[in-house]
């Protein structure tokens, strides 16, 4: 686009105005440079999940740029690395918050989710305990009412043949007489064969028979209450230790936390390189004697010498 010889003139002579004069003026255009500069336009993150907001960068810079009072390209500088310093510190402690709060939301299924050499779970959840206890009180109910019919049938005066289909109570005298047993690992002890066996060889009536097997009802029932406690005191315990796990979580991985720490010291080096210098700058343009700054170099080795 051509621009005309009256339009060149008059921008010459709104040039020699010199711009903005009155105070007001001059305050609210003093930062524009600042809010533009390259590094904000780097620091700040724009898009995506972890979008940051650029109107609050604008904000800190101004806040700073109003307290330290830059003036000079170098000290806007130094002031903007002040600020870029700062918001990186801030998104530092940003991702240690994530780091832990990662930690904390996934504990639960970490804990739950470890396994043996052999590939089965170390931990069962809550409610896979809760279905094992559901499964022992069913056992018990069963076992108690085996109980009652049992007393039933023998105060009528039944024979044990009325309850040779009892094979689990039968199943449960075997294992509880096993040691006196003949050793026959072929042999399948059939009702009929268990109490033949032991009315024969070790002179057991039929009532003891029943008495054994009545007893046998008593034995599994509290047996599936151990069990049941057992189960519960589980719970207890898988509470306990996620509680301890969640504390330890509260502080990242060594490993994690021994980065963040290089990084924000690296930062925090910069942020007070970047007030010192600011400050003596200052200092100087007021008029002070500022000596010139001292560098400590260290070379530490560890090694021997040569």
């Amino acid at each position: 686009m051509t621009v005309s010889e009256k339009q060149l003139e008059a921008n010459r002579q709104n040039a020699q105005l010199g711009g903005v004069k009155t105070p007001e003026g001059k305050e609210i255009v003093k930062y524009n440079a600042l809010k533009h500069g390259l590094l904000a336009k780097e620091i700040v993150i724009t898009i995506g999940d972890g979008a940051e907001n650029p109107e609050e960068f604008n904000a800190l810079m101004e806040d700073l740029s109003t307290q330290l009072k830059p003036e000079g390209t170098l000290e806007e500088m130094l002031v903007e690395k002040i600020a870029v310093a700062y918001w990186r510190l801030r998104r530092a402690y940003r991702y240690e918050v994530g780091l832990i709060r990662d930690e904390l939301d996934n504990a639960t299924n970490d804990y739950y989710g470890e396994t043996n050499y052999g590939g089965n779970k170390t931990h069962k959840t809550d409610e896979e305990i809760e279905r094992q206890i559901e499964e022992n009180r069913t056992e018990i109910e069963q076992w108690e009412k085996g109980k009652m019919d049992l007393s039933q049938i023998y105060k009528e005066g039944k024979s044990l043949e009325e309850i040779y289909d009892h094979e689990d109570i039968w199943d449960w005298l075997c294992s509880r007489v096993e040691d006196i047993l003949p050793d026959d690992e072929d042999k399948i002890w059939q009702p009929k064969d268990i109490r033949e066996f032991l009315a024969g060889d070790k002179k057991w009536s039929d009532d003891d028979i029943w008495q054994a097997l009545i007893e046998i009802c008593d034995e599994r029932v509290k047996y599936h209450e151990e069990q049941i406690a057992t189960l519960r005191q589980d719970i207890e315990k898988n509470q306990l230790k996620l509680q301890v796990i969640k504390k330890l979580g509260s502080i990242p991985s060594k490993d994690e936390l021994d980065r963040l720490l290089r990084y924000e010291g690296a930062i925090e080096r910069q942020l007070y390189k970047a007030m010192n210098q600011l400050e003596r700058l200052q200092r100087m343009r007021s008029g002070e004697n500022v000596p010139a700054p001292v560098e400590v170099d260290v070379d530490v080795n560890t090694g021997q010498g040569s």
